[in-house]
């Protein structure tokens, strides 16, 4: 009898072949996977941005179908950089022109990555290849962009700085689960850059490729976080008016950071997360009471419905250093730290959009409800979707989520004004 319930519980978290790992979006735009869809409607994002075109995407996702394998979508991105490559190389290209192809490069490659066994002999070739790429797209562009690496327990935590001047604002980008510190440049380097704005980015333990080094997500992500301010502060002896974006996991990896760091004047999140093991809990529910080994069971079987679920919660596993996805929530329900939100005396902006899961939606309204007293600047700005910004992170419009989130800091930081 125990046996059956266990496996009732479990059935709800199987994950058929159009399901999500996390709700992120409200509707679908091609494909019938929710997690493929999420990440082609990313794409499209960026391409509002620069590099993709939407019609190069609409013809690779054509070539797909609209129930692709994993390895399907790696080898048509792949496939897609080698023609990027060879139209980048025939002369008499602008350098301007050279930086549109180099961007496309580095996000088809970066869109190969996302369906790449992080233990596959190809997965590490592939992010240096991507490195390579993004150093020529800067270059090209003529944007002031060094690299950087921060020590961190023996090892080092790789990033960006851009540098618009020492007397600007200073802006931390901090992505989540599924980012890369390539990733943080449309989320926040180029538009700082058009804002005339400092920007760290940076990827934190468990993020990016840095598991492949035994840096996998920490308890306290407070702890890098004051390190990358210690670097700024020895680049930057007039270091002033600092601001740190999370998105994604990010929300809650600046979270606590703020709520501990009084170097941060002021805080965006999409979206604010306080208690992460909540979070999951309330978007797997009960089916994570069962046994592990019954869910590992369950989840290999699941993986031959939906072959991109299965990839992304082995990598989640990769990510956490454990040596499954049951092991990785428990990691989380053990040891996730609840953020004391009412330490936090900074102004905040927390951007929330209509698709997102309701968990996320309640955390949000919850921690806005607490901080709105404290600061007349702290403000709560949701999408809904008519504004094509309601996805996870606002990955379909993230033209608006720049203006917002500079809109914000330029008042806050009485920066630009000479611009309006």
């Amino acid at each position: 009898m125990g046996l059956i319930n266990e496996r009732t519980q479990i059935r709800r978290f199987v994950v058929k072949e159009n399901e999500v790992i996390l709700k992120r979006q409200s509707t679908r735009v091609f494909f019938k996977n929710g997690d493929t869809d999420f990440f082609f409607n990313w794409l499209l994002g960026i391409g509002e941005i620069f590099g993709f075109s939407h019609g190069e995407l609409y013809y690779l996702a054509q070539r797909l179908g609209n129930s692709p394998k994993p390895d399907d979508w790696k080898n048509v991105f792949l496939s897609h950089v080698n023609y990027l490559e060879q139209a980048a190389s025939n002369s008499g290209l602008s350098e301007q022109t050279k930086a549109q192809y180099y961007l496309a490069q580095t996000y088809s490659l970066r869109s190969a990555i996302q369906f790449t066994d992080p233990f596959s002999e190809e997965y590490l070739s592939t992010v240096r290849q991507m490195e390579k790429v993004f150093s020529s797209a800067i270059h090209s562009l003529g944007a002031p962009i060094e690299k950087l690496t921060i020590p961190y327990q023996g090892s080092y935590l790789p990033g960006y700085y851009l540098h618009s001047g020492d007397n600007c604002p200073t802006l931390i980008m901090i992505g989540g689960g599924d980012t890369y510190r390539e990733d943080l440049f449309y989320f926040a380097g180029y538009p700082g850059w058009i804002r005339n704005y400092n920007v760290l980015m940076v990827d934190l333990p468990g993020q990016g490729s840095n598991p492949s080094r035994g840096l996998v997500f920490d308890v306290d992500a407070s702890i890098p976080i004051s390190l990358c301010i210690d670097w700024l502060e020895n680049r930057n002896p007039k270091l002033n008016y600092l601001a740190i974006y999370g998105v994604s996991g990010g929300g809650y990896f600046t979270a606590q950071a703020v709520e501990k760091d009084p170097r941060i004047h002021a805080w965006i999140a999409s979206t604010p997360i306080y208690d992460v093991a909540e979070l999951f809990r309330k978007e797997f529910g009960s089916s994570l009471k069962a046994p592990s080994w019954l869910i590992n069971a369950i989840l290999k079987l699941a993986g031959n419905l939906n072959e991109s679920a299965n990839l992304n919660l082995k990598k989640y596993a990769w990510q956490f250093g454990t040596s499954d996805f049951k092991s990785a929530i428990d990691d989380v329900f053990n040891h996730a730290k609840i953020v004391d939100y009412q330490k936090i005396q900074c102004p905040c902006l927390f951007i929330m959009g209509k698709g997102e899961g309701a968990e996320l939606q309640h955390q949000t309204k919850v921690i806005y409800e607490a901080l709105k007293s404290k600061n007349p600047q702290t403000k709560l700005q949701v999408f809904e979707a008519e504004s094509g910004a309601d996805a996870h992170c606002q990955v379909n419009n993230l033209r608006l989520a720049h203006n917002i989130v500079f809109d914000w800091l330029d008042t806050l930081f009485e920066w630009n004004r000479l611009n309006f």
